[in-house]
């Protein structure tokens, strides 16, 4: 929980910053004064006024932040101030400064896919293992051993790109998707999802649609050995592969596993660069998670996967088709809860970012920064909704005043204001009432 707490109070900094700085570095070149810009809630805890009379705070609560920029409305303004107020500006302008929030969660997205891509992504082949009777996959007949490639226009290289794809794609009449079969002639399936529904909460979309996923192969070749483990003291070498172990042929890897766990002496025959040999391998005893004392060898076995690695450009390039994927996928996913398409009881709150913070960032950097750059995108596109007191509710009364010509009246704003902190109180309470459910 601890860990969970610190990450959630570091991601949501960390996009609160770069939101209003988006709002900061525009209203700047827009030529409007930026009173304040804070990290933060509450209580300053440092703070530092700039040459241009910013003052830059850091407050005592991490979980948002804002930029005041001077504005008429909140007090009265001499002719020279009206110069540099943000409602003395032209709408385009206006719309530039709004606007820049979200732009920049997105804009931190492309960098973190950028680095992302840079790093290496591990990708292996998407092959169906069998499908469920009486489902979409199972109509059509998609063949055992078929390697997807797309769903609905999405290139597929894991199966959290299946997930992602066929939730998209949830209240749709059908879906299109294409596959390999030995990596031959590319197939093309139209898929009639019209009548196609499941609770998300319970069941994964890919069993929904009935595609039941090929395990990763794993071969008996040895990719990876541990410093100072039984594999060492054994003499054991990287590309070794295992011919047979105990005088029985070897059969697969999760049997040879169980063998090492039980912690005795076991006799290996390799071959290693078209020579056999025959070495002892000693496991070493350790107590896991369990309490219970177990065999380890430190060995890993090579397998199916590979680790994808773009060059600079490649990566950008990448990085910016995968903003633009996220974004509609986003987008389509909040069109879906509003119409019903997806339960309102999906929908999730502070709690659950904070699981999924801690979560992703225990499996390592690269799983933290997918989770980064997606709940960057969530918060640019829920900030572009037309509510008031959201972005889009500033940009929805600025669209308002270019059709009529003048400004909404403070009346009307303070109405459809009102309106929106129900709506979104609303929206919060169920969202942390979803959450508390799921504790």
């Amino acid at each position: 929980m601890i860990w969970s707490t610190i990450i959630f109070l570091i991601t949501i900094s960390i996009l609160v910053t770069v939101h209003e700085f988006g709002h900061f570095i525009i209203a700047r070149f827009c030529g409007v004064k930026v009173e304040c810009f804070s990290v933060g809630f509450g209580k300053k805890i440092w703070s530092h006024t700039s040459t241009k009379g910013t003052e830059y705070t850091l407050s005592a609560i991490p979980l948002g932040g804002y930029v005041k920029m001077l504005d008429g409305r909140n007090q009265p303004l001499n002719e020279e101030q009206k110069k540099f107020a943000f409602n003395h500006k032209s709408i385009i302008k206006r719309t530039a400064i709004i606007s820049a929030g979200p732009i920049a969660n997105f804009i931190l997205a492309i960098i973190v896919y950028w680095v992302i891509f840079q790093i290496g992504i591990m990708t292996y082949p998407v092959k169906i293992a069998g499908t469920v009777i009486n489902t979409p996959a199972s109509i059509v007949n998609i063949p055992q051993g078929a390697e997807l490639k797309s769903i609905a226009g999405i290139k597929i290289e894991s199966w959290a790109d299946v997930n992602s794809a066929l939730i998209g794609e949830m209240g749709n009449s059908d879906l299109v998707l294409s596959y390999t079969i030995n990596s031959d002639k590319l197939y093309k399936k139209i898929v009639n999802i019209k009548n196609w529904q499941f609770d998300i909460e319970k069941e994964s979309p890919i069993t929904a649609f009935g595609l039941i996923p090929a395990p990763v192969a794993i071969y008996p070749i040895i990719s990876a050995i541990v410093d100072n483990s039984a594999a060492v003291a054994a003499g054991l070498e990287v590309n070794d592969e295992i011919i047979r172990y105990n005088n029985q042929d070897y059969d697969n890897w999760n049997n040879f596993s169980q063998l090492i766990k039980k912690g005795d002496l076991i006799t290996l025959t390799i071959k290693r660069k078209n020579e056999i040999f025959t070495l002892n391998l000693q496991p070493k005893l350790s107590v896991n998670e369990k309490g219970e004392t177990v065999g380890i060898a430190g060995i890993y076995p090579s397998n199916n996967t590979i680790v994808k690695q773009y060059d600079i450009v490649g990566a950008f390039v990448k990085g910016f088709e995968q903003t633009g994927l996220t974004i509609k996928q986003v987008t389509r996913s909040f069109y879906q809860l509003v119409t019903g398409v997806i339960s309102i009881k999906n929908l999730s709150g502070p709690i659950s970012i904070a699981k999924g913070a801690g979560k992703t960032a225990s499996y390592g950097i690269v799983p933290y920064l997918f989770f980064l750059a997606f709940i960057s995108i969530s918060l640019g596109v829920i900030n572009l909704v037309p509510l008031p007191m959201l972005d889009g509710g500033h940009l929805l009364f600025l669209l308002i005043e270019k059709i009529k010509g003048s400004p909404v009246s403070n009346k009307v704003q303070e109405v459809f204001y009102r309106v929106g902190f129900i709506l979104l109180m609303i929206i919060m309470g169920t969202a942390l009432f979803n959450d508390f459910v799921r504790l």
